[in-house]
């Protein structure tokens, strides 16, 4: 368990150093992006290009090591957000394509991991991919956050991306959307008696720390400028890992008391 999470750490870091390397051009002339260290030139394309690489490899001898029956799940993990950067593919500038690659790279496929370590995948599929669609949706919001925020730069860069085809407008409501349904269907799970009632209250606690980003959502929605959408980021950022702290105990206590 302890080498596969180090294994994802590693492949995770591997394919975001790949990514600043590809766009730090582009990078350097986004006002949230412009100080990561390929962009800011902390770190020369080449060292990043030889870190990623390495930390691939790291990856690939935890994993096995410790369960060489991941290594496929592993592989296309890394050949989805490789595709995502690199040329030719560059499904960063496919519109639709470029938030859905986001949603099955960092929603699903991580889930499939995880879930594959305690039992085999073929055994629960369909639960475990209907378990994993709150989470596909909120990757492709998350996304489309960050495309907003990189709407200029990557104009410029003729990038087109979802929200530089179609407006930062549409691309705040179909955010807003998406995110939406994220809270919605845990509660049509519940419904169908696909997950327990003891974890709606969660649900309800976790609302409160929503209402704060729909606010700064509101204002996107009404004057989708740069400073709006950043100051959407900050909220997102501060308020999302208070949520994922919340979420994480709340699951912890429930696991201890047995509720």
């Amino acid at each position: 368990m302890i080498f596969i999470s180090f294994a994802f750490l590693f492949a995770t870091a591997s394919v975001f150093v790949l990514n600043q390397f590809f766009d730090r051009e582009d990078d350097k002339e986004n006002v949230i992006k412009s100080d990561l260290l390929v962009a800011s030139g902390k770190m020369a394309p080449r060292t990043a290009l030889v870190f990623s690489f390495s930390l691939i490899a790291f990856c690939l001898v935890l994993v096995i090591s410790a369960d060489v029956n991941l290594i496929p799940l592993f592989l296309i993990y890394l050949a989805f957000w490789t595709a995502y950067s690199a040329p030719p593919f560059r499904l960063k500038a496919v519109p639709i394509v470029d938030f859905i690659i986001s949603g099955i790279g960092a929603g699903l496929l991580p889930f499939l991991i995880g879930a594959s370590i305690s039992r085999p995948l073929a055994n629960n599929l369909l639960v475990i991919l209907l378990s994993a669609i709150p989470l596909i949706l909120a990757h492709c919001s998350g996304h489309i956050l960050q495309a907003l925020g990189d709407y200029e730069a990557d104009r410029k860069a003729e990038i087109q991306t979802f929200v530089v085809k179609y407006g930062r407008k549409k691309g705040t409501v179909l955010m807003g959307l998406l995110s939406l349904a994220t809270g919605v269907f845990p509660f049509i799970y519940a419904g169908f008696g696909l997950l327990s009632l003891s974890y709606i209250p969660l649900f309800f606690i976790l609302l409160s720390f929503c209402i704060p980003i729909a606010r700064r959502y509101i204002n996107v929605l009404e004057d989708p400028t740069t400073e709006n959408v950043v100051t959407l980021h900050k909220a997102v950022r501060k308020y999302g890992i208070l949520i994922m702290l919340v979420v994480g105990i709340y699951v912890l206590a429930g696991k201890i008391l047995a509720f």
